[in-house]
């Protein structure tokens, strides 16, 4: 690992100890069989409910106790305290499989009864998720969690409209841990199916060196072109990122080779690491898979996964064509060149040794298509990796690549597994009170109903919440506490979706937080916050284009309008982006004039706005840009 690489991992993981000593083996083995068993799971049909969450949680948070130590001062030691907090989660996760035919299954809800079993085990899996997902991502989502449980007990003593009914002992743990409203809840389900199988699918395309085939994919298609480091990026970002769902891990893999391509260019480490987090962190709005986010918004809307990456392709490429198009006239303004010739593969070579890498993720666009679940369709691609991956020496598997496969599929999915429990927790404190009702009233009381005034609100709760949570935890609880609001204002439930997803993705991008800046800057050596305001101006899509999901018709499904109309406003709305990228880069062949940039600047704005008399007056001011601009000697691209 490089020194930048380790400097990422240093500041933003709590790095997975190294050294297991005499219990690696049986780790790597429970690793390798807790991916097996979901496999199994999506090839022949799931269990019952509670038994898949459980059996998910039971195999997830044991390992999070011995791969993640308690503090970086306990890094390569595991204590008898770590063993006894997995035995611990073995009995609290397991109650539930045991319990569950001969008790669980048939007993009344918040009528029968608890044993003393049901609250030693009940308190004791809530304590030990919350200190899983410490080790993992750190306080923030613990923190919040703790105060939703806290605020379901003091709710009789809060003055004024958050204020609710009491609630025992008794009927929270029966609402949280022996029922599905909880730790056990829907969106622990999706972990348990979509999200880890598609972690699994990842793993083995890494194992299969996908990453390398992507980059030099992208290197042998806009390598030559000026500033072909930074487009490489973009594409081969986008292309990862899908799969991988995670901004920041996205930036450390693909920006540990593209961000020094980039400085060797010509690019400032500031700006090198700004290009690879905004294009890094667009891959969860980006189909096919875009993460583990559009399970939760297929479980949360009732739209079926396929309608939901059907309705985001034209969104995600109009994000990377405006971050793809910015990279470009960067790159011309200051007469950056490509990669030399001999840093350039050849596009042929490239696809002869890799190129079947691609069947299995067009086999499952197809099968998608075809209606077949994405459970199914993740099993089905792996099993495809590993028979294409047969046919290269490079990507062939033995055995030692499936069972690592297998093993990093688990190591990446527990702490998601994790945050999903306490995400659960904390969607079923807001069910049980009533919360997430209130809230939404409060936000349209404070805009008075104004629908702009409204998605302000959104967008900002949206973003304080990703300062600290993971982008699908963001949504998970915006989408709770928001989502009510918009619809209750006339938007599309699943555009309402749609804009909390974005609008939660920029956290990662914008001081001062940024997490991924900080990791490309990590890796590039440049100023943290300097990148962070950099990436947001090449992000600055993810601001813009949700507003167009309330107001214009890019959620197709969504709104009753005709084929030319929706081409309409996305081929206006698209050259709109584009000439705002023109304003603030202030160059399209030559620097702008001041009167020019604002001639620029008012031609985005009419053809951003949805309304078409101001679309039609900027189509019309188009040949007056021509003539004070482009009439000019052209300049080589």
């Amino acid at each position: 690992m490089s020194t930048q690489e380790s400097k990422v991992q240093d500041i933003f993981e709590s790095p997975m100890r190294k050294n297991l000593g005499s219990l690696s083996s049986i780790v790597r083995v429970a690793a390798a069989a807790m991916s097996l068993l979901h496999l199994y799971t999506a090839a022949f049909g799931t269990f019952q409910a509670m038994i898949q969450r459980s059996m998910h949680l039971i195999f997830a948070i044991p390992l999070i106790f011995i791969l993640y130590p308690a503090s970086k001062k306990q890094k390569d030691e595991i204590r008898l305290f770590d063993i006894f907090l997995v035995l611990l989660s073995i009995g609290a996760y397991g109650w539930i499989m045991l319990q569950y035919e001969s008790r669980l299954a048939i007993r009344l809800p918040y009528v029968d009864p608890l044993n003393v079993y049901d609250y030693i085990f009940g308190i004791l899996a809530i304590l030990l998720v919350l200190e899983a997902n410490r080790r993992t991502m750190g306080w923030p989502l613990v923190i919040i969690t703790v105060c939703a449980i806290i605020f379901n007990f003091i709710g009789p003593y809060i003055p004024g409209p958050f204020a609710h009914s009491s609630c025992t002992l008794e009927y929270f743990i029966d609402h949280v841990y022996l029922n599905t409203e909880g730790l056990f809840s829907s969106i622990t389900g999706i972990s348990a199916t979509y999200v880890i199988i598609f972690i699994i699918f990842g793993a083995f395309l890494d194992v299969s060196n996908m990453a390398a085939f992507f980059l030099n994919l992208c290197n042998a298609l806009t390598g030559k072109y000026p500033g072909g480091a930074a487009k490489t990026a973009v594409l081969s970002s986008a292309m990862l990122g899908s799969i991988s769902g995670s901004g920041v891990a996205n930036v450390v893999t693909t920006g540990a080779f593209t961000i020094p391509m980039m400085k060797k260019t010509g690019y400032s480490a500031e700006e090198a690491g700004a290009i690879e987090t905004a294009a890094s962190c667009g891959g969860q709005m980006l189909p096919p898979l875009m993460g583990a986010g559009a399970f939760v918004m297929a479980e949360f809307t009732g739209v079926p996964y396929i309608d939901i990456v059907k309705v985001s392709i034209v969104p995600a490429i109009l994000y990377y064509l405006m971050v793809y198009w910015n990279v470009h006239l960067a790159a011309i303004r200051r007469g950056l060149t490509g990669l030399s010739p001999e840093n350039i593969p050849n596009l042929w070579q490239v696809m002869k040794s890799g190129g079947h890498l691609l069947i299995p993720i067009a086999a499952l666009v197809i099968l998608m298509l075809r209606g077949y679940t994405p459970f199914y369709v993740g099993a089905i691609t792996i099993a495809l990796v590993v028979i294409i991956g047969h046919f290269k020496k490079n990507t062939r598997f033995n055995f030692q690549k499936l069972f690592r496969a297998l093993e990093l599929g688990a190591e990446r999915s527990i702490s998601m597994a994790s945050a999903a429990a306490c995400a659960g927790l904390i969607l079923g404190v807001v069910s049980q009170t009533g919360f997430g009702i209130r809230m939404s009233s409060l936000i349209l009381s404070i805009s008075q109903n104004n629908l702009f005034l409204t998605l302000i609100l959104v967008g900002i709760v949206s973003y304080i919440l990703g300062m600290g949570l993971t982008v699908v935890t963001a949504y998970i609880i915006a989408a709770v506490l928001a989502v009510p609001a918009l619809v209750e204002l006339g938007v599309p439930v699943l555009a309402a979706h749609l804009i909390i997803f974005w609008f939660s993705q920029t956290s990662n991008v914008s001081p001062p937080v940024c997490l991924a800046a900080y990791a490309a800057a990590a890796i590039s050596g440049g100023n943290p916050m300097k990148t962070g305001f950099t990436a947001f101006k090449y992000s600055l899509g993810m601001i813009l284009i949700p507003f167009l999901f309330v107001y214009t018709p890019f959620v197709f499904l969504s709104y009753k309008t005709t084929v030319l109309s929706y081409v309409w406003y996305t081929l206006t709305t698209a050259i709109g982006l584009a000439f705002t990228v023109f304003a603030i880069e202030g160059f399209v062949k030559k620097p702008l004039g001041a009167l020019e940039r604002l001639l620029v600047a008012s031609i985005a704005i009419m053809l951003y706005l949805p309304w078409t008399y101001l679309k039609v007056a900027g189509i019309i001011l188009l040949p007056l840009f021509y003539y004070f601009h482009l009439r000019q000697k052209k300049t080589a691209l």
